[in-house]
């Protein structure tokens, strides 16, 4: 049975494909080494995205490489204000598994500011944890290289949220700063959020509904979501 995930705040709790041998996920959101059972308390110019709220039943994706079904993404919003994704990537080669990873992160917003955050890893059987929590001086935590603070107007590089995309951004994973963001275009009706660094490419409709995503394997092919 999976783990569930629970995302502390200050007050309480609130309820890629890659190199077929040594198999590199560049998963939307990074990777973590953390080991524990308890969650601790503590533009483009004029080119915004709507910020809206979830989309009834939240998002669900199905990861396609190479014309084959190897993961899914799923988004959704549970109570107490916590919006909750999950990532699952398995590649095979022939009959063999050459990578596993279950990405679970969740997120607690408040006044549209992070308030709380919790991630757990499992990258072909190594966990790793991520909780971070606001503060008076802005976000602190542990993650798997040690204590981790960002401002306060920090946000998770979390594709769903097209409006929070131009914030200082953190891997979910780890926690680290990114050294780069995406960056919007106009593309057609919808809007484009590149990320260069990672090969990864975002598509938002007018509303800022999440339509599209493919990112970049360290072995050149691609995966792309498909819509379930």
């Amino acid at each position: 049975m999976a783990e569930r995930i629970v995302v502390l705040t200050a007050g309480g709790p609130d309820h890629r494909p890659g190199h077929r041998r040594g198999w590199r996920a560049r998963q939307p959101a990074g990777e973590g080494l953390m080991r524990r059972r308890a969650l601790l308390a503590a533009p483009l110019l004029a080119l915004p995205v709507a910020t809206r709220a979830m989309p009834t039943g939240g998002y669900r994706f199905r990861l396609m490489r190479e014309g084959r079904e190897i993961g899914t993404h799923t988004v959704r919003a549970e109570p107490g204000g916590v919006t909750r994704t999950v990532v699952t990537l398995e590649v095979k080669l022939l009959s063999f598994t050459v990578f596993r990873m279950t990405h679970d992160y969740a997120e607690r917003w408040q006044d549209d500011r992070l308030v709380g955050f919790a991630a757990r890893t499992l990258r072909n059987g190594n966990e790793g944890r991520l909780q971070l929590v606001a503060t008076p001086g802005g976000l602190r935590g542990e993650g798997p290289r040690g204590t981790v603070r960002l401002p306060a107007e920090a946000a998770p590089l979390s594709w769903w949220a097209p409006g929070r995309l131009d914030r200082p951004l953190f891997d979910t994973a780890t926690g680290l700063p990114l050294t780069s963001a995406p960056q919007p275009s106009p593309h057609g009706a919808l809007t484009r959020w590149e990320w260069r660094e990672r090969g990864m490419v975002a598509l938002y409709d007018a509303a800022g509904t999440w339509v599209a995503f493919s990112m970049r394997g360290d072995d050149g092919s691609t995966v792309r979501y498909e819509a379930v």
